[in-house]
């Protein structure tokens, strides 16, 4: 049964992990974290939407920010259901809602943009496709290994290290095929993105490949498409060395037609 695979004393390990609800204008911002992410890497960048006059909702995905086994207990099915209701939620109640999505969160801003056609989006080193050739193997490998220990382990500051006991420190072949399903859903659907764009990418991410860009760029149905390249920064770049330009340049790109 379900239920039966979620931990009774599961919770949220770090306190930057719960959803955060930004009260602003009339314009709303949904804010999409990544795979095994958390809402905690997009704060920073709530916090600077917020104090120019927009509304922001951070959500939590299903199965992130708690445990490995409330994670391996949740899908695909349950992270785009999810950002779908707080789409919807955030529509019924303002003017616009713009997106923008990290990572993996920026496959799901796809697939929501396919769907409602929002004015704006904004795709932060998003994951259409992976650095990684391993993960199109996913959907066999799940069927043989459960996990995989990664080789280098890394620490964090904040309390994140217990995130990383729980689920950075490990390959999950189950939901890199989740992953994957997004990917090739998302990639179905860029004919249907009618939205204006804005994608950053980086030349140090080693998940996202910079030629992501250019995939969606050829790809979506708009004229309005516009590519930043960071120098400096990893994959989470809204979070990360050059996170004060990433928020000045997604603040720029959803004011412009506004001012």
């Amino acid at each position: 049964m379900f239920l039966d695979h979620i931990p009774e004393n599961s919770q949220i390990v770090y306190e930057k992990s719960y959803p955060l609800l930004l009260e602003g204008g009339d314009i709303a911002v949904l804010l999409i974290h990544g795979y095994t992410g958390s809402p905690h890497d997009m704060y920073y960048l709530a916090e600077r939407l917020n104090e120019v006059g927009y509304t922001v909702h951070v959500p939590r995905l299903p199965g992130h920010g708690t445990n490995a086994k409330d994670f391996l207990n949740s899908n695909w099915k349950d992270w785009l259901r999810k950002v779908v209701d707080s789409y919807i939620e955030l529509k019924s109640k303002y003017k616009k809602v713009y997106i923008s999505g990290l990572s993996m969160g920026g496959v799901l801003t796809l697939l929501l943009a396919s769907k409602f056609n929002p004015d704006k989006i904004v795709l932060a080193a998003p994951a259409l496709e992976a650095s990684d050739w391993r993960l199109k193997l996913t959907p066999v490998i799940k069927l043989f290994m459960k996990k995989i220990k990664k080789n280098k382990k890394e620490f964090y500051e904040d309390g994140l290290n217990n995130l990383a006991r729980e689920y950075w420190d490990y390959d999950w072949p189950s939901k890199g095929a989740d992953l994957y399903k997004l990917q090739r859903l998302a990639r179905k659907r860029l004919k249907k993105i009618n939205s204006d764009t804005l994608i950053i990418v980086s030349k140090r991410d080693r998940t996202v490949p910079l030629k992501v860009a250019n995939v969606i760029k050829s790809n979506i149905n708009t004229k309005k498409v516009k590519t930043i390249i960071l120098e400096k920064s990893p994959h989470v770049v809204v979070n990360d060395i050059e996170k004060e330009k990433v928020a000045d340049e997604i603040i720029d790109f959803f004011k412009e037609s506004e001012k």
